[in-house]
């Protein structure tokens, strides 16, 4: 049986914005003489819950792992052979679970979200470009969610299974909605990262610049005006906060805009360019070696729990 999770949004919080700081050399990608090895991802596990004892002392507990039963416990006492517990093997957990997420007109975004394989943890907030939906981001999400994050990939308004008209200027009000109170889900550790592509860069961008709980944000082929959703004002907002801008060299709006606002940025900031026909989100599949760029990165600025 799927279980829905619903999430009733809040307010934000300011952040105070920073000065900007000199360009720093971007990073050029190439591609590999060999194809990157294949990383086989495995299900988490939990713990097998305590099974409670049946209506009789001998009835369908006993022997059974996590039951109390005391008849079996005096035989032991005794030095009277007991019955062996089987060897178990736990469970997977649900690596993923469908999200309903209500904003304030009463729309409802869809999303998914990939748990994390410790918790609590940081999340990570995907925003697909136009005409997309939360399903375009390939083996990433998957790749985010090995390496220890919470990760939340939702249908904007007006695409995927999102009802709705397109309208870019409630949709950057939905994204901040959703942003605030992603950190405070269950199992999340209060810092949330924004990854964005296209249009989804600059409403992801905007967002964070605004939200106290946004720790770090990945920008994919931003836009300095993307229907009017623009993204200088926001770079400014981040402050000392970590920005990753990734462009491609023969995109018809980049590298240009992403050069632009990686300049802006006051805080660290680092600018990959790859050299490929590409743009957003099919940057990942273009050059998959790029995902691991971007985890790595993650991982340095938004640290997830360090396992056991």
């Amino acid at each position: 049986m799927r279980k829905w999770v619903w999430v009733t949004l809040g307010a934000l919080a300011l952040t105070a914005c920073g000065g900007l700081a000199q360009q720093a050399e971007p990073t050029r990608l190439y591609f590999p003489t060999q194809a990157p090895p294949v990383v086989i991802l495995e299900p988490s596990t939990v713990p097998l819950a305590p099974i409670e004892e049946g209506a009789e002392i001998h009835g369908a507990g006993l022997g059974t792992p996590g039951v109390n039963n005391p008849t079996q416990a005096a035989l032991a006492a005794e030095g009277q052979p007991t019955l062996d517990a089987p060897t178990l093997t736990p469970p997977p957990t649900q690596p993923t679970l469908p999200m309903l997420f209500s904003v304030t007109d009463g729309l409802v975004l869809r999303g998914t979200l990939y748990s994390a394989p410790q918790r609590p943890a940081p999340a990570v907030l995907l925003l697909h470009m136009e005409g997309r939906d939360r399903n375009a981001w390939g083996e990433l999400p998957q790749a985010l969610q090995t390496a220890g994050y919470a990760v939340l990939s939702v249908d904007l308004r007006g695409h995927g299974e999102t009802g709705g008209a397109v309208d870019w200027a409630r949709a950057q009000k939905d994204v901040a909605e959703v942003l605030a109170q992603v950190a405070t889900l269950p199992g999340m550790d209060g810092r949330v990262a924004v990854l964005g592509a296209g249009i989804g860069a600059n409403l992801g961008l905007n967002a964070c610049a605004q939200s106290a709980a946004c720790a770090a944000a990945v920008l994919l082929s931003p836009g300095l005006d993307y229907a009017g959703i623009t993204a200088a004002e926001g770079v400014a907002l981040m402050g000392a906060r970590p920005l990753l801008t990734v462009a491609a060299d023969n995109d018809a709006n980049n590298p240009a805009d992403s050069v632009t606002l990686d300049g802006m940025a006051a805080g660290e900031h680092r600018l990959i360019l790859v050299p490929i026909p590409s743009h957003g989100s099919d940057m990942l599949s273009a050059y998959p070696p790029l995902s691991e760029e971007i985890v790595g990165w993650l991982r340095a600025v938004v640290p997830p729990p360090v396992g056991p």
